[in-house]
């Protein structure tokens, strides 16, 4: 792989458009509507509250990361030899692009309320259903490390997954994304304009140069020995 000059500039303006649109208040309106819209359900539609309370505790964030991995693992089976211990290799880049990612948003000089902690009347699904500990609140969310994850695999996904693939992995990102917004948790933008800079950044410098081969090198002798190991080598 080289340099791809193009693909490498375009993935950066992208970013900088999204962030800076949103640091500029250009999203405001649009976080607001989406907010108050979501949050008016809470009350209006019977059982939305139950529903968001649900899809927001912890455990089900684990179930939808084992999700993920499986399709990853499904892809990974049809493969044989070094094209399997390659997505070894591609499952250990995610992570790490992950950590790494999450680092930097956590670092960065932003601290945004969720919008459940902005507006003091806003609806809590902690406390309309009391008895399920789902996440509606965070002092800073921004970005959101929820969408970060889900924007890195969606990342790998493009790149290096078959097409048939994207058909199901991006709806479903996606859907997966929303239940920190509708509980209000998160504002729309903290992963439109904070998650998905920060994969287009990564995707920029993985893909469109040769940086991603050169890491694969780098570990592919040891996944394959470790597959070996295993007896998963296929």
């Amino acid at each position: 792989m080289h340099w791809d000059i193009k693909g490498w500039f375009g993935l950066h303006v992208l970013a900088l458009l999204l962030f800076f649109s949103w640091f500029f208040g250009y999203w405001q309106g649009i976080d607001e509507s989406i907010f108050w819209w979501f949050n008016a359900k809470l009350l209006s539609v019977p059982g939305f509250a139950y529903l968001v309370a649900f899809v927001n505790q912890r455990w089900i964030d684990g179930a939808v990361a084992l999700l993920m991995a499986g399709f990853v693992f499904s892809y990974a089976w049809q493969l044989k030899g070094r094209e399997r211990a390659k997505i070894g290799c591609l499952l250990v880049l995610m992570a790490g692009c992950f950590s790494l990612q999450a680092a930097i948003g956590s670092a960065l000089p932003i601290e945004r309320p969720s919008p459940t902690i902005v507006y003091e009347n806003a609806e809590r699904v902690s406390l309309l259903v009391p008895n399920i500990k789902g996440k509606d609140a965070s002092g800073d969310s921004f970005p959101s490390d929820h969408g970060i994850g889900f924007a890195t695999f969606l990342l790998f996904a493009i790149y290096r997954f078959p097409r048939r693939y994207l058909y199901i992995v991006a709806p479903l990102v996606l859907v997966l994304a929303m239940p920190r917004v509708m509980s209000g948790a998160h504002w729309f933008t903290d992963f439109i304009c904070g998650s998905i800079p920060l994969a287009l950044i990564t995707g920029a410098w993985l893909f469109h140069t040769p940086l991603a081969d050169k890491f694969s090198e780098l570990m592919i002798r040891p996944i394959e020995k470790l597959l070996l190991k295993w007896r998963l080598q296929g």
